[in-house]
């Protein structure tokens, strides 16, 4: 299934109609919060709320973890690390593999857990537009929305790219995302003895201030360590309290920018005018494919066609226009509103 394919079988299907109608406190940091603590500066005070909230996370709903970050930050093999397997393509030379969002499952201390790789946002051989779309497009690996972000950066202080990239990240998402977004810091190695609060607390101004703005605070991961599973378990304990605090909810659409929240929409009706054509597609590939890797990789590969030519038919409004123009020319009486 290529997207050659897709776009054909859209056309073809245009007469069923898509109606696309529009319907500075930063010393008062802490690992284990993000918030302000009435204590030492950057100590580790436990959070008298943290036993509830985690208890009341504490749920068998799996849990959908998005990594972003810059290329080479170490997404790949942080997710790798937290499933403890290699499910995710990582490498540390300078040609870079992901390419596509990927997805993949597993479980922490019992806690069912998906985790979504995603392409570095500052690609060289890719464009900005390419690369994010890639991003948002991805839907199916994330629906309804991610719980939490998890945003992989080396350790250091906050460089211009890193900031270019916070920015194209909230244009994307929308400013909420913080709310919802954990820092993970790579090369946890480099620490040296140093505690991890004691780094950031040397760092300079602009970086507190950042993780000072992301709801789920901070922790360090050392990937090189593979039998040290101690930061994955923090990890999840982090992650349970700040779905707890967001009222159990996931990033939503809602919390997207207009602009963002119109396409997805729009990509939502085609992909829904497809649906039939798709799982008939799926079930092809169950009769066709000899192994159950060999189906998913099919599947993932025919939704990210689908969800691709979804999208420029959501970005395009000449296509859309052409689809309405089809529509009143077949249906004279019917008003049609792309």
């Amino acid at each position: 299934m290529d997207s050659k394919t897709a776009d054909e079988d859209i056309d073809e299907s245009e007469e069923d109609g898509i109606d696309f109608e529009e319907d500075e406190n930063d010393s008062s940091l802490d690992s284990s919060t993000g918030y302000a603590t009435s204590e030492k500066l950057y100590e580790n005070v436990q959070n008298v709320e943290e036993t509830r909230l985690t208890a009341s996370t504490n749920l068998q709903e799996e849990l959908r973890i998005m990594l972003l970050g810059a290329t080479g930050s170490g997404k790949s093999s942080t997710g790798n690390t937290i499933l403890s397997c290699s499910a995710f393509k990582s490498d540390m030379q300078l040609s870079r593999v992901t390419q596509f969002c990927e997805r993949a499952s597993g479980n922490i201390s019992g806690q069912p857990v998906a985790i979504i790789d995603t392409p570095g946002l500052n690609r060289i051989h890719h464009t900005e537009k390419e690369v994010t779309r890639e991003i948002l497009k991805s839907t199916s690996l994330y629906t309804p929305g991610p719980h939490v972000f998890l945003l992989v950066m080396p350790v250091g202080n906050l460089s211009n790219d890193d900031k270019s990239m916070h920015k194209l990240i909230e244009s994307m998402f929308g400013e909420s995302i913080w709310k919802y977004t954990i820092i993970v810091f790579t090369h946890g190695d480099r620490l040296e003895g140093k505690t991890a609060n004691d780094v950031i607390a040397y760092s300079d101004k602009e970086l507190r201030s950042f993780i000072h703005k992301c709801s789920g605070g901070f922790l360090f991961f050392n990937n090189k360590d593979t039998t040290n599973y101690e930061p994955v378990t923090e990890l999840l304990k982090k992650v349970q309290t700040l779905v707890a605090i967001n009222g159990k909810s996931c990033y939503t659409t809602s919390f997207y920018p207009a602009s963002e929240r119109k396409i997805k929409k729009k990509m939502e009706k085609v992909l829904e005018m497809r649906k039939d054509k798709i799982e008939q597609q799926e079930r092809e590939l169950m009769i066709h494919c000899k192994t159950e890797q060999e189906v998913e990789r099919k599947k993932q590969e025919l939704w990210r066609a689908e969800e691709n030519n979804a999208r420029k038919m959501a970005e395009n409004p000449a296509k859309q226009k052409k689809m309405s123009m089809k529509l009143a020319k077949r249906c004279p009486d019917r008003k049609s509103s792309i």
